[in-house]
């Protein structure tokens, strides 16, 4: 038996973090949502699965739109027409509301429109049988954990559980992996985290990530394609976003013009795929000292983007950076025992490095350090330092 899982889709969630764009590149961006889905459906049919999962938050917005519902249903309609069910959970951002959508579900779309935990079975063309349990959000959170009210595994070829929540906090249906497992089910479609996770193998608990970064933290997306048979599980992650989030280095050593520098940068940043780009320059130790001001760093994006704009495919400088020669960086004299003496004032190495943070921005601190890759190489250092002394504590 073969399906697709896929989750936290989020259809009409903005890119966020963008700024300075073309007007061209204004227009193309709330595009590209309605191309995801089309991948999705794409990929679904290329592959021939017998089913498609979609474990909530489909929609970024608990009342989408009547434009991104109805480009929604033209492309499940598509799978309707090769007679490729849907399974549909709701999560926490688009709780399922019936009032909300203009439109009727397709025929092939089976809605798990409860909090109530709910059961279908199947048959696939090939006379395999599953059986699928799964719930929904009728509000914006779940406190409880939703695990215990799966039924047993049916007497079925294959049981799938579908779940949108969070292991951790309290908010999000909390849920244990050894609960999962008790159940004896084949596979766990999970949604809610972004990032691509794999909980458990035996049996497959999985995340697969949002098939569509609208952050640059949303870097690793995807969905997952899942061959059951009797002996186990064979899983694939397919790649299906429309533009990648990148971080791209561009080496100026043979350049020593500053007039030389904005031609050398466009020519190098030719690439066969869409991509919004964190830009970095290095080895500019040829240029002159005042090549470039940093008074100027918005005039240079919006520059950049609008000579990308003109050429195919699509690319965008969300940020750029600079990065100096290691001997212009200034050491900072603390040393890993004086650090940690800060840890009982907070609660968290998250909480610290926020205060850190705030603090490398203080105009007296950047006077000495100038470079956005020097202070987050101490931020990052720092974060590592301190969640590695939480862990020695937790496990001494």
């Amino acid at each position: 038996m073969r399906f697709l899982h896929s989750a936290d889709l989020h259809i009409d969630r903005s890119f966020e973090g963008v700024h300075l764009l073309s007007e061209k590149v204004k227009t193309q961006l709330p595009a590209i949502n309605q191309k995801i889905i089309r991948n999705l459906v794409d990929v679904a049919l290329e592959k021939a699965v017998d089913f498609v999962l979609l474990a909530g938050d489909t929609f970024h917005q608990a009342r989408p739109s009547l434009k991104v519902q109805h480009d929604f249903f033209a492309q499940l309609q598509r799978l309707g027409e090769a007679q490729i069910p849907v399974y549909m959970i709701f999560g926490n951002h688009d709780y399922y509301d019936p009032q909300r959508y203009w439109f009727a579900f397709p025929e092939n779309v089976i809605l798990f429109s409860s909090e109530e935990v709910q059961t279908v079975q199947g048959t696939t063309k090939n006379g395999e049988t599953y059986a699928i349990s799964g719930f929904s959000y009728q509000h914006p959170w779940i406190a409880e954990n939703k695990v215990t009210e799966f039924p047993a595994r049916a007497a079925v070829d294959y049981h799938i559980g579908l779940y949108h929540g969070d292991q951790a906090g309290e908010r999000y249906a909390p849920f244990s992996i050894s609960e999962m497992k008790q159940k004896g089910y084949d596979y766990w479609g999970l949604g809610h985290i972004h990032v691509p996770k794999t909980l458990s193998e035996q049996p497959p608990i999985l995340y697969p990530g949002t098939p569509q970064g609208k952050t640059k933290k949303e870097q690793a997306t995807g969905v997952i394609l899942a061959d059951l048979t009797p002996q186990g599980s064979t899983i694939e992650r397919l790649e299906v976003a429309e533009i990648a989030w990148q971080k791209q280095v561009v080496s100026l050593a043979d350049v020593t013009a500053s007039n030389a520098v904005l031609p050398a940068i466009i020519e190098r940043l030719k690439s066969p795929r869409s991509r919004l780009l964190h830009l970095v320059l290095t080895d500019v130790q040829q240029l002159p000292p005042d090549w470039f001001p940093a008074a100027e760093k918005n005039e240079w994006l919006t520059y950049l983007n609008e000579r990308l704009a003109q050429t195919e495919p699509l690319q965008v400088i969300y940020a750029l950076e600079v990065e100096q020669a290691n001997e212009d960086k200034i050491a900072l004299a603390v040393s890993e025992d004086y650090m940690l003496q800060f840890l009982a004032m907070y609660e968290s190495p998250e909480m610290f490095a926020d205060r850190l943070s705030d603090l490398l921005q203080h105009p007296l601190i950047q006077r000495g350090i100038t470079h956005e890759s020097f202070q987050e190489e101490v931020l990052q250092q720092a974060k590592q330092l301190l969640r590695d002394d939480f862990q020695w504590e937790e496990q001494s």
